[in-house]
């Protein structure tokens, strides 16, 4: 058994290396930008007019209004020192223009426009945003709607990302009943491939979940099935050292070295993970609810590249625990900031994330922790409350 931090660091030292794949912008939101993107042109890609108005020729007025130019339009005209046309916002601007009057701020006498303005008064210059060539996105960013709406606006359809992991999740357990079937005595809903795949989207992932009752030809089979299809295979329930505990042995038939198996975490002791030569990754998870959680959010998401953020945080109410092994216990924020350790009645708890704001991490040797200690907490991703 070895302590969280050196299996940490067993799992950084297996990263995945992804591919880089073609992807249509709309289908690129929350994926790591595999290249830079640089603007193909310039912004604005023309003259144009900032207002709905009047573009004259010169200073002074007053000017004929000689035509109109929209937005869109294709036409070319120069203008006089005493013509003005109408315009409108975002349309090109006449050559010789001088300046724009709003609308608001222009009168017409006699069929003659009226107004003050100054020299380039309302005018969107060409390049003056940007200059072709200039740098919207960096390698690496994690593109957000701003970038895809900038990909747009230079009419750009697909980018180069970073291609995600493959995943699958292979749930154990003859008595595990998938959600929507009638239980007979003795049998439990699937809760766990349900986290595991949600949290994975979550992520911006996709994973398929399988299910294996516990026979050992079943699981081989579904196992030599789904891992020729997948980068990273992870596994709950049947990881420890019971009767019908079968997954270890038969990762390892299918070609799997085991790095470690057992850690000293609270809860999730059984928790193991191996490699094969093809770099392909396996997590195998306790199926106790808590324990894969923790399994998820501590150690998988070390591989993925998604740890979670620790904080720093008073602990509002003391608390009292049997040392030996690093603890995750669920927690909740009050409105100062302040962080309360949820009771959970093990770790097969079902509901131990309900109400909670995030984890908090205990030292193996803590045994009684006071109100006003400092202890580290970690926000769930899909927390709001920091």
């Amino acid at each position: 058994m070895i302590s969280v931090k050196a299996a940490l660091e067993v799992i950084r030292a297996h990263p995945h290396i992804p591919s880089a794949e073609d992807v249509r912008c709309e289908e690129s939101l929350g994926r790591v930008l595999a290249q830079d993107v640089v603007s193909p042109f310039g912004f604005p890609l023309f003259d144009n007019s900032a207002m709905d108005g009047f573009a004259v020729g010169s200073p002074e007025g007053p000017w004929e209004v000689i035509g109109e130019v929209a937005a869109g339009a294709s036409i070319s005209l120069t203008l006089l020192p005493c013509q003005a046309v109408r315009i409108f916002t975002g349309a090109p601007t006449p050559n010789r223009i001088y300046g724009v009057i709003a609308q608001e701020d222009a009168k017409q006498d006699a069929g003659m426009l009226l107004g003050e303005v100054r020299s380039g008064q309302h005018i969107r210059l060409q390049d003056e945003e940007a200059s072709a060539g200039h740098l919207i996105a960096a390698k690496g960013a994690n593109l957000n709607p701003p970038h895809l709406a900038a990909f747009a606006s230079c009419g750009i359809e697909n980018v180069k990302v970073l291609a995600q992991p493959r995943v699958t999740v292979l749930s154990t357990g003859t008595e595990v009943v998938s959600p929507g079937l009638p239980l007979q005595f003795g049998q439990i809903y699937n809760s766990n491939a349900s986290a595991l795949t949600t949290m994975l989207k979550f992520w911006g992932m996709q994973a398929k979940a399988v299910h294996a009752k516990d026979s050992e030809s079943e699981l081989r089979e579904h196992i030599n099935r789904v891992v020729a299809q997948s980068d990273l295979l992870i596994t709950t329930g049947g990881v420890s050292v019971g009767v019908h505990d079968l997954v270890r042995p038969a990762m390892e038939a299918a070609g799997f070295q085991i790095e470690f198996h057992g850690v000293a975490v609270k809860p999730g002791k059984p928790i193991a993970f191996g490699v094969r030569d093809d770099r392909k990754v396996w997590f195998g998870l306790p199926g106790n609810p808590l324990s894969t959680w923790i399994g998820l959010l501590v150690f998988v998401s070390a591989w993925l590249g998604h740890e979670l953020p620790r904080e720093s945080r008073i602990l509002a109410e003391g608390f009292d625990r049997k040392p030996g092994r690093e603890e995750y216990l669920p927690a909740s924020l009050s409105s100062n900031g302040e962080i309360t350790i949820k009771s959970v009645v093990g770790s097969h708890a079902n509901f131990g994330l309900l109400e909670s704001e995030g984890l908090v991490r205990i030292d193996p040797s803590t045994s009684s922790l006071a109100k006003g200690d400092f202890l580290d907490f970690l926000p769930f991703p899909w927390s709001n409350n920091r």
